[in-house]
């Protein structure tokens, strides 16, 4: 090894070093969501059903599902990029199966919601999610507080997914 060429050569191993550098520093960590949004307000649903308990929890859902994702934070409408409209359209409570004599074993809740998220600047649509639906079993013999709200809450829980996952994967 030539020795008096190593001082001759550090300029030119430098350079390599900061131009591979420089490449690698207009790497991007945003999460690239819709429209570049921050942050979002997610208004009380509206409700097309008779049941208004529903429609509140979905709201509620909607939050904590945001909340425990971490790419948005859910703010105040007059500080949100974007407003997340929820419509809780349509519940249908039908018997799901049945024991041998005929009589309902159980039955399956389904709920069907529209979804559309605006920035708040302009009202421009982002996104639009129609007829989103999730559902959960249970078992006809339980009270509502053992069978019927956590099918609710199962089929809350399918939708807010969906939700979070169409609003924050889109990159």
């Amino acid at each position: 090894m030539n020795l008096r060429a190593l001082p001759s050569t550090l300029p030119l191993i430098f350079c390599l070093f900061l131009f591979s550098f420089q490449a690698c520093a207009r790497y991007s960590t945003s999460s690239g969501l819709i429209g570049g949004i921050r942050s979002v307000a997610i208004p009380l649903a509206e409700n097309d059903t008779a049941e208004e308990r529903i429609a509140d929890l979905l709201s509620e859902r909607m939050t904590d599902g945001f909340a425990e994702d971490g790419r948005l934070r859910v703010v105040d409408e007059g500080s949100a990029d974007a407003v997340l409209g929820l419509q809780l359209r349509r519940i249908v409570d039908r018997p799901f199966t049945y024991t041998a004599a005929e009589q309902t074993e159980q039955y399956r809740i389904q709920l069907s919601v529209t979804a559309a998220l605006s920035r708040s600047s302009d009202q421009s649509m982002l996104l639009e999610l129609d007829d989103l639906s999730g559902w959960g079993t249970y078992d006809a013999e339980l009270p509502d507080e053992d069978g019927r709200d956590p099918a609710i809450e199962a089929a809350l829980d399918m939708i807010v997914e969906e939700i979070v996952d169409r609003m924050t994967a889109t990159w």
